[in-house]
């Protein structure tokens, strides 16, 4: 693949911003996916950075997605991680637990919020290579962009599927290719929305 392709798609599909520019989040959205282990360790990360706080309002979303990796709910197979292995407490997480895609993710983490423009930073975490998707649906959402931060993880033992890394195995490649894929299939669906 020609290093100029393989620039073009990283720039298009990696938007996330780097934690050290990150801004302490007053709220929080968790996509979960079967990479338990980057999440909840991203998570601790950025809660011992002063990122997340105990002031913030964390919403973990995520039903069983398409790879139905575990018996319970991702959401709730998430918080039991942070609460057992990392010692947060359960009262600290909101779950959404019917959400099976980004979009309803979004959806319907929104639906459990009063007023989604009063909070001054958002984060969202979720796959280093989704995060694009992730931007359009919350525009199409009408989340306030401008307040919006994106933490991408990426797992080194899987796929490994990071800006760093995508185009060196076939397997990493399909993935993403996958995602641009998908991202036209939600645009003709309606779903995200280019600004």
């Amino acid at each position: 693949m020609q290093t100029e392709n393989i620039r073009a798609i990283t720039d298009f599909l990696f938007i996330e911003n780097d934690i050290k520019d990150l801004k302490t989040s007053d709220l929080v959205i968790i996509l979960s996916n079967n990479n338990i282990k980057g999440i909840t360790t991203l998570f601790d990360e950025l809660f011992k950075k002063g990122i997340i706080n105990q002031h913030s309002q964390i919403i973990i979303s995520g039903d069983r997605g398409p790879l139905d990796t575990f018996k319970e709910k991702e959401c709730d197979y998430i918080a039991k991680v942070l609460c057992e292995e990392f010692g947060y407490n359960m009262d600290m997480f909101t779950l959404e637990d019917k959400a099976t895609n980004i979009y309803d993710n979004l959806l319907y983490s929104k639906a459990l919020l009063q007023n989604i423009n009063a909070y001054q930073h958002i984060l969202v975490i979720g796959a280093a290579f989704a995060l694009r998707r992730v931007k359009l649906c919350a525009s199409r959402l009408d989340y306030p962009i401008a307040k919006m931060q994106y933490v991408g993880i990426v797992d080194p033992d899987g796929r490994n599927i990071g800006k760093d890394t995508w185009w060196k195995s076939d397997e990493a490649k399909k993935r993403v290719y996958e995602e641009l894929e998908r991202i036209g299939k939600y645009l003709v669906k309606g779903d995200l929305d280019i600004k």
